[in-house]
């Protein structure tokens, strides 16, 4: 038994093979597949290519059928768009045929993986932020994830744009000029401060992970000691934990729930972790680290799927991911 797990999200993607009891064969990393980002024949031809890739690190046969027992495939935007969740579905159709497969959003992979596929609440905040959660009743729900131009606040996306805010703030004088303003100048050669509006406008903000991955910027000026800049990640950390509340009101949490958290917003450190756990323990929530990353978390739920014997096997996954992770 071969199952496939495919964790996508807005800046990379993982595919990941393992067998029926949960040994891991490979995993291949390509950059994100987002339906939004490439339209349906390039996903296709992405998916099909990041499969095959997959199956050769492994050391499988590449042929047609592709050999598989079982697909998760973790997508961001699933679920917010009837067109775009019509074409995945075809895509995936033409690609594994009969081969039971299961389309999902990207956040229900980070929550399989945090808790082993138990209840609690999962909160992700990479490119994006949303959340995700079952309770004991085995009800489902997600909060977030409303989309770069005028939500998911907290995520990478978000932190970049306030990292061009806060520039343009700082070169006013708007705001005390910091370690951010220095910064900016210096990486982009600027000779006029507002120069910064062409480069926005032609090489960033077209595209949604070259925007998040302005936030190094604003983590480096944050290092370095600007306050404003620090003041950034403390409210994404509010801001991310506030999905919470979406998962509260429509599942039953009454005992109190488990919250873990994914993504690389959380590895920046304290200045976000401190006021995110704040914010939940404040909702009566228990802060508990995940079990194992959300790439695990698809081979998980594509183990699932087909009624294998999930407990050994996601023992095995669990262990396997602290050497993968």
């Amino acid at each position: 038994m071969i199952a496939l797990g495919i964790d996508a999200g807005g800046t990379k993607t993982i595919f990941s093979l393992c067998d029926g009891i949960g040994r891991v064969l490979c995993t291949v990393h390509r950059p994100s597949i987002a339906l939004p980002r490439l339209g349906e024949d390039a996903q296709r031809e992405a998916l099909l290519e990041g499969v095959q890739a997959a199956l050769k690190e492994a050391g499988l046969s590449v042929g047609s059928p592709l050999g598989l027992s079982a697909v998760c495939f973790g997508a961001p935007c699933w679920g917010e768009s009837q067109a775009g969740d019509e074409a995945m579905r075809r895509s995936m159709g033409r690609i594994f045929g009969d081969t039971p497969w299961l389309l999902c959003n990207d956040a229900q992979v980070a929550w399989a993986g945090s808790f082993a596929l138990r209840p609690g609440i999962n909160i992700l905040a990479g490119t994006g932020a949303m959340a995700f959660g079952m309770d004991a009743k085995g009800r489902m729900a997600r909060c977030g994830g409303w989309g770069e131009h005028f939500a998911d606040e907290g995520s990478g996306y978000w932190l970049g744009k306030r990292m061009l805010s806060l520039f343009c703030k700082e070169a006013d004088g708007r705001a005390p000029k910091g370690a951010l303003y220095a910064l900016v100048r210096q990486r982009f050669a600027l000779d006029s401060d507002f120069e910064i509006i062409d480069v926005a406008l032609r090489d960033y903000l077209p595209y949604r992970d070259k925007v998040a991955s302005l936030q190094l910027l604003l983590l480096e000026a944050a290092r370095q000691g600007d306050e404003s800049a620090i003041d950034c990640y403390r409210e994404a950390g509010r801001e991310i934990a506030l999905n919470i509340e979406g998962i509260l009101q429509n599942l039953d949490f009454s005992g109190g729930a488990q919250v873990s958290y994914s993504g690389g917003i959380f590895k920046v450190g304290a200045w976000v972790m401190d006021s995110f756990c704040e914010a939940l323990k404040a909702r009566g929530c228990t802060i508990v680290q995940p079990l194992a990353p959300p790439w695990i978390g698809a081979l998980m739920t594509a183990l699932q799927l087909v009624g294998a014997d999930t407990n050994e096997a996601i023992q095995r996954l669990k262990e396997e991911s602290t050497c993968h992770w």
